[in-house]
């Protein structure tokens, strides 16, 4: 026979504990003590009991099974289980005479007792667990209808604690908007945005680096322009938007592989063109007081040539050198040719299908969008529900326009 003491905490809600794990422990013990009994194991977990899959109780569970007539020592039932599936492990191990006791310091649990008690207090728990998920999804759905967003507030705003508002972050929100404009142009990858914020100061919370994952996430958020979105639906925040929604658009194109290049401020001929001999990666420019400097943009983080310059000159001379030493084969010329030929005309079918495809979707689009409207003018009650998919199907519709503007057309391939 083994005495055993489980303590547990929900790591979720730390901060709303009767008893922390280590005040659980003491109490415990010393209620084994009163009952003359020596705790020979302890288990201590830091995790919600909604969900089974608790390490630390699954063990406990297998100690008993090898051990029959085994004491539980703790604070609470709910401690043991808040999940019908935990909670039948417990009953039947403790009806079976497996567990001889589940000692609480308010009552003494045994393998004879009627199993309503302990079904009703186990009941207790899960319902209270069902309870407040229900009540917190409710709350949050309340706030986004108003336009408020659940949760802490994106990098870019911060969170003011007396209005309960996200409100724009002074150093940071610039930054945001530079970080869409750049790559609103087609020109930089998510990278190369990436470290010009960085340089400018951009930094996460803890004083770090974006990592990719979350600078994607940031480009993808349409909160920076105005609009919550939660589970799929869109709804119409209360926030100042750090940016437009036409260049919140012009980013998801680009991300979507769908929007071409727009013309630069500044041109470099060879950038993209030209990669390290030594890490491989391309080199990239600047312009600095008035001089263009080519220099490798280090993807790899290892190389050490991104430290040094080569001014656009010196470059011109070296990319004119190995120009000198091509030359092309007519026989070559007239297969590229060729190729190039049958990839447009394969193209040109790809277009026009995505055109009638996105043509499809726009009008099905507007359908819904005319059938909510036409519900809002037969009952007027109806507009504060049916508001947010009015709002999410109008955004999809500009972006399928949008979509079929920027589809290429075919143009003529000419004989070198």
């Amino acid at each position: 026979m083994k005495n055993i003491l489980y303590c547990r905490k929900s790591s979720e809600a730390s901060d709303r504990q009767v008893l922390s794990i280590e005040s659980q422990e003491g109490e415990i013990l010393a209620l084994a003590e009163r009952h003359q009994s020596k705790v020979s194991k302890i288990f201590r977990e830091s995790m919600s009991a909604k969900q089974p899959g608790r390490p630390e109780f699954e063990k406990m569970i297998k100690l008993i099974e090898t051990n029959p007539g085994s004491i539980i020592f703790v604070w609470k039932l709910d401690r043991l289980a808040r999940n019908p599936v935990d909670e039948g492990k417990i009953k039947w191990l403790l009806q079976k005479n497996v567990i001889a006791k589940i000692i609480t310091p308010e009552r003494i649990y045994l393998p004879n007792d009627n199993a309503l008690i302990s079904a009703v207090e186990f009941g207790m728990a899960n319902q209270y667990i069902r309870d407040l998920s229900t009540n917190v999804k409710r709350g949050n759905k309340t706030k986004l209808e108003k336009g408020e967003l659940p949760g802490p507030a994106p990098i870019g705003y911060s969170d003011n604690l007396a209005t309960k508002q996200k409100e724009i972050d002074p150093i940071k929100a610039p930054l945001i908007k530079q970080a869409f404009e750049f790559y609103a142009t087609g020109g930089y990858s998510l990278k190369e945005v990436n470290n010009l914020v960085y340089d400018k100061g951009l930094r996460t919370k803890g004083g770090l680096r974006i990592s990719k994952s979350q600078f994607d996430h940031i480009l993808r958020n349409p909160f920076y322009c105005g609009t919550i979105r939660r589970n799929g639906q869109l709804y119409q925040g209360i926030h100042q938007p750090i940016i437009s929604l036409q260049l919140f658009q012009d980013v998801q194109r680009v991300l979507s592989g769908k929007s071409r290049p727009r013309a630069k401020t500044h041109f470099f001929p060879i950038r993209g063109f030209v990669s390290c001999s030594l890490c491989g990666c391309s080199y990239t420019a600047s312009t600095k007081k008035g001089h263009v400097y080519y220099y490798c943009t280090n993807g790899k983080g290892n190389c050490e040539q991104h430290k040094k310059y080569i001014r656009q000159e010196k470059a011109d001379e070296l990319v004119a050198k190995v120009f000198n030493e091509i030359k092309f084969d007519k026989e070559m010329i007239e297969i590229t040719y060729l190729a190039a030929k049958e990839k447009t005309i394969s193209q040109a079918g790809n277009s026009h299908a995505e055109k009638d495809e996105l043509a499809k979707k726009l009008k099905s689009t507007q359908e819904q969008l005319a059938n909510l409207v036409k519900v809002i003018s037969i009952d007027p009650s109806m507009t504060n529900a049916l508001k947010p998919q009015i709002l999410s199907l109008e955004a999809e519709a500009k972006n399928i326009g949008a979509q079929i503007l920027n589809t290429k057309s075919t143009k003529r391939l000419m004989r070198p």
